[in-house]
């Protein structure tokens, strides 16, 4: 018997991803927070965080991962690489963000700046007729896995495509 394994999706974790000095961007996202207009599941209002001079050097970082990941890891060549959106999101305790996707990009990512450990992110296999007809199964998060988590830690950042 041969056994393949065909068109595997990759998610890359990277624990303490950013060395440098948050407290600018812990700032920049608290002054905006404080001015919020309601008191749930919010986010910053625009989506151009990587324009911003408090984030100079982290969009940096995550172009240099991203080009690590597209360009070594993944086989794609890559001249550059473009940030379209980029956007602060503060949750409390019991708060979600429904399953979603990102059109309009190839990789998307999220970094935790400040965590508790109590969120984190869920990914679900996109495919319909994945789950058609499941047997019962001894979960394996390579092989028959169809949602699987991953905790919040403060510095971590996990990049997977967007469709995901």
């Amino acid at each position: 018997m041969e056994h393949y394994k065909l068109f595997p999706t990759h998610l890359f974790v990277f624990d303490d991803f950013y060395k440098n000095s948050v407290s600018e961007m812990k700032k920049y996202i608290s002054d905006l927070w404080k001015k919020r207009d309601y008191d749930n599941n919010w986010q910053t209002k625009s989506a151009d965080l990587q324009k911003k001079v408090e984030f100079v050097d982290f969009t940096k970082e995550i172009i240099t991962a991203n080009k690590t990941i597209l360009g070594k890891v993944l086989k794609y060549y890559v001249e550059d690489i473009v940030i379209n959106d980029m956007w602060a999101n503060v949750l409390k305790p019991g708060e979600m963000h429904p399953p979603h996707t990102h059109s309009n990009n190839f990789l998307s990512g999220v970094w935790y700046l400040q965590s508790d450990g109590n969120a984190g992110i869920i990914f679900c296999d996109p495919r319909p007729a994945s789950k058609v007809i499941v047997p019962r199964k001894k979960e394996n998060i390579l092989d028959n896995a169809d949602i699987v988590q991953y905790a919040s830690r403060t510095n971590r950042a996990i990049m997977f495509p967007s469709w995901l």
